[in-house]
């Protein structure tokens, strides 16, 4: 069972209605741009969240559609092993050979689940979605950066999002995307907001650039960080992968700190004894990413939804939401 499939909370659910024909003719598209990748992050429980990432399609007949991956805190089945899975990536021909994981559904080839709806503007000029489930939500559309990018930010919803950003341009959803040498070339990715929950705890911000100076790309479908030290029990480990020709926009962020490993392998921290040089048994954090792109098509950042699931206890389900963008 994949994260998507029980959906009752929000959007995400297995939506397939068409929208009604009464939606305005000739909206026009916020920004100026039809094309979208979102991440969301909320919850009407005072205890539990979720995290989602999606794609949005904006059409001239007001409609919009969507491809969305959701992940809960209080439905999740399981453990790390089958929630956070192989991708079949590694970070071969870097200093050591680690296996990079995802979130269970967001795998190479796994699908999403299709949203239909229709959207309009408010008097203020916020974009207004209306999905054929009766959800709404309620975004300000802006342009933050000098880059041909919109931004949209949620300032409203029916169903308790609590953080969700997303960026537009002209560049297709589907059959484009960057490459791990073109992305590492991007240079570090400064303009970002990150906010997580880590089970039964209060939301957290993070407000920590992406650091793409530390990363050595390890081969066509791989980045880590560069290790000079690849027995040091604190170190950082963090693979980024994908291959546009397979995954398109899709990739992959795998990290953990060393220390968490040696601890999972029951060794403690720091000794001599402790030599783990990959991320962990226990699958470390687990990030669904899609590549933001502008009109040009060029690499910009990422917008990312966490979902490291494998036990109901403080840490033990880290869902979260994060953008990271070129100033």
């Amino acid at each position: 069972e994949t994260p998507a499939d029980t959906d009752t909370e929000t959007p995400a659910d297995t939506d397939t209605a068409t929208p009604a024909d009464t939606s305005p003719p000739g909206a026009p598209l916020p920004g100026g741009r039809p094309n979208y990748v979102v991440t969301m992050f909320g919850g009407t429980s005072t205890t539990t969240r979720w995290s989602i990432i999606r794609t949005l399609a904006f059409h001239a007949d007001a409609t919009v559609t969507s491809t969305s991956w959701i992940w809960k805190q209080d439905t999740f089945t399981g453990n790390a092993a089958t929630n956070k899975v192989a991708t079949g990536y590694t970070t071969a021909g870097g200093v050591y050979t680690g296996v990079v994981r995802t979130p269970a559904g967001f795998q190479p080839g796994a699908a999403g689940s299709p949203l239909h709806g229709t959207f309009s503007h408010d008097a203020a000029g916020n974009l207004l979605i209306t999905w054929s489930s009766g959800k709404t939500e309620t975004w300000r559309v802006n342009t933050p950066t000098t880059h041909p990018l919109t931004m949209i930010t949620c300032i409203g919803s029916s169903y308790g999002v609590r953080r969700a950003w997303g960026f537009g341009s002209q560049a297709p959803l589907t059959g484009v995307g960057a490459t791990m040498a073109q992305i590492r070339a991007a240079g570090n990715l400064t303009f970002q907001d990150s906010w997580v929950n880590a089970y039964d705890t209060a939301d957290a911000r993070n407000q920590t650039y992406f650091n793409m100076a530390a990363y050595s790309v390890v081969n066509e479908s791989a980045m880590m960080t560069a290790e000079s030290q690849p027995s040091i029990c604190d170190r950082w480990h963090t693979y980024v992968a994908g291959k546009p020709a397979q995954d398109g926009r899709k990739n992959l962020w795998n990290h953990q700190l060393g220390t968490v490993g040696c601890h999972e392998a029951g060794t403690p921290c720091p000794t001599s004894s402790c030599a783990q040089t990959t991320i962990g048994a226990g699958g470390g954090h687990t990030l669904a990413m899609f590549q933001v792109l502008d009109d040009d098509g060029v690499f910009r950042g990422w917008v990312a939804a966490e979902a490291s699931l494998h036990g109901r206890f403080t840490g033990g389900a880290v869902v979260g939401s994060s953008y990271w963008i070129q100033p």
